[in-house]
């Protein structure tokens, strides 16, 4: 037997990376349930910054009191009217008063943050009303309330899997820390099924209300490239932990040993989600670094100029495990300076156009074997691989085949 020494995760080190995998929304809920399941917790309020997307607790992000966009957002028109008129023909001409009240109560996003003075009753039906004839989410209390509404509506209409709305509605916090297992035992399904409903959440809901012109441009985003100077490097900005609004109360007067022994847990939960939150920001920013060196033309320009990326490229470069890019990239948005927003995800992989070159080389190099193919496409500047080859060869000879 051999002794040896090892360098391991700890449970603490483990519970930094939770949150990496979160959005915008699902950091949202992890924080929300943090603040209410913690006293020393306190939380300003969060919203997308309405020109690039990022989380901000202010009017305006610190990153767009700087940048020069290419593609600033249009004029929006007068979507609280608009709503209004719709809205009138939903309701009894005597609730016009209350209507036009909660229209006014409307933030720049279309949520209800802070409902006008009337009976619970009234405001419900009037909610009710402008759910009937407004964009999906309307008059949401919050992104978090906004998403669910829109679940609530999907399952209603019969598009999607009930599931998919009891998961928005009880389990948002364990999605984001993608604690699968636990909501599938909780729930009664399998992790597949869990699975498929997490990605109908993440494809058909969004945390802010479509309207014309409005929050519609300004959809949350957890990464902005900006290019400050033209031509010139792409630079990469990310929310900092400032912007979720964690306040951690300090002035909690502890006189007895009951009392410090009833505070200490709640410190040090309080402090390991600020250490999460910024966790997370730092390895988002270092991988968003590495992803604005590598595809600066795709980011400025567009899918032409879109270069193959894998994620162990990436993850060799800033010392991590791939998994740990995976989870960083997986089910977030970033926003180009020519006001594009793109999954993070899209920023990896092989180029639209290797499909193309592949099927280019093969034609002019008819006898050639998929090894050859890849070696002068590699010369070309184009690497990929001899598997790649053969994945775009079965599939021109298939063209039926199931995409993956």
């Amino acid at each position: 037997m051999t002794p040896r020494l090892a360098a391991r995760p700890g449970l603490r080190v483990l519970s930094y990376l939770a949150l990496l995998p979160a959005g915008a929304v699902e950091l949202d809920a992890a924080v929300d349930r943090a603040v209410a399941e913690n006293p020393l917790l306190e939380r300003r309020s969060w919203r997308p910054c309405p020109t690039c997307g990022l989380a901000t607790t202010g009017e305006r992000c610190t990153v767009c009191s700087t940048a020069r966009w290419s593609a600033e957002p249009e004029a929006t028109s007068d979507w609280r009217a608009d709503l209004l008129r719709d809205a009138v023909t939903e309701l009894p001409d005597t609730w016009r008063p209350v209507l036009e009240e909660v229209v006014a109560s409307l933030d720049d996003h279309g949520l209800l943050p802070d409902p006008p003075p009337v009976p619970a009753e009234t405001l419900a039906a009037v909610v009710a009303g402008l759910r009937r004839a407004g964009p999906p989410g309307i008059a949401a209390t919050s992104p978090i309330d906004c998403v669910r509404v829109q679940a609530a509506a999907l399952v209603e209409s019969g598009s999607v899997d009930p599931l998919v709305g009891e998961i928005a509605e009880r389990w948002l916090p364990e999605v984001a820390e993608e604690r699968f297992a636990d909501v599938a035992e909780a729930a009664g399904a399998t992790e597949q099924a869990v699975a498929a409903a997490v990605a109908v959440l993440r494809g058909r809901t969004r945390p802010f209300v479509s309207l014309p012109g409005g929050a519609a441009r300004s959809a949350p985003t957890d990464v902005v490239f900006t290019q400050p100077d033209r031509p010139g490097p792409v630079v990469a900005h990310v929310a900092g932990p400032d912007s979720a609004g964690i306040e951690v109360v300090t002035d909690v007067l502890a006189d007895t040993d009951e009392a410090r022994a009833w505070l200490a847990p709640h410190r040090e939960a309080a402090a390991r989600l600020v250490a999460q939150v910024a966790a997370r920001g730092r390895m988002l920013q270092r991988v968003a670094d590495e992803v604005a060196l590598r595809q600066q033309g795709f980011i400025v320009a567009g899918p032409e100029e879109h270069r193959p990326l894998l994620r162990r490229d990436v993850a060799a470069a800033l010392s991590v495990h791939p998994s740990t890019v995976g989870r960083v990239v997986g089910g977030k948005l970033a926003r180009c300076p020519d006001g594009r927003v793109v999954p993070l995800a899209d920023f990896f992989g092989a180029s639209p156009s290797t499909a193309v070159r592949v099927a280019a080389a093969r034609a002019e190099h008819p006898g050639a074997t998929d090894q050859q193919v890849a070696d002068l496409l590699s010369r070309d500047g184009a690497a990929i691989s001899r598997r790649t080859v053969a994945k775009y060869r079965a599939r021109a000879a298939n063209p039926a085949s199931p995409r993956p």
